[in-house]
């Protein structure tokens, strides 16, 4: 199966994606005996990660967004999972 092109996108789209991957990388994980379980991002990781830089948007914009990924993301891994 070919692996298809990316579709294009908007540098506003760009913008939110890329901030999303920047603040995923400081999601926190809840450790036990049967393995590590990402946690869903905080308010605080978004705000740590636009204190350093500067939001092109409104703040409600972002987080609308990022949580939505967010959620979208710890779906699919646990999808994967079972």
């Amino acid at each position: 199966m070919a692996v298809p092109d990316e579709p294009e996108t908007d540098p506003i789209t760009d913008y939110l994606l890329n901030t999303f991957r920047n603040i995923a990388r400081g999601r926190r994980f809840i450790s036990s005996m049967a393995g590590a379980f990402p946690l869903p991002l905080a308010a605080r990781e978004i705000s740590d990660w636009l204190e350093a830089h500067p939001p092109a948007m409104s703040r409600r914009e972002i987080d609308e967004v990022v949580y939505t990924l967010d959620a979208l993301c710890l779906e699919a891994d646990e999808e994967s999972k079972s």
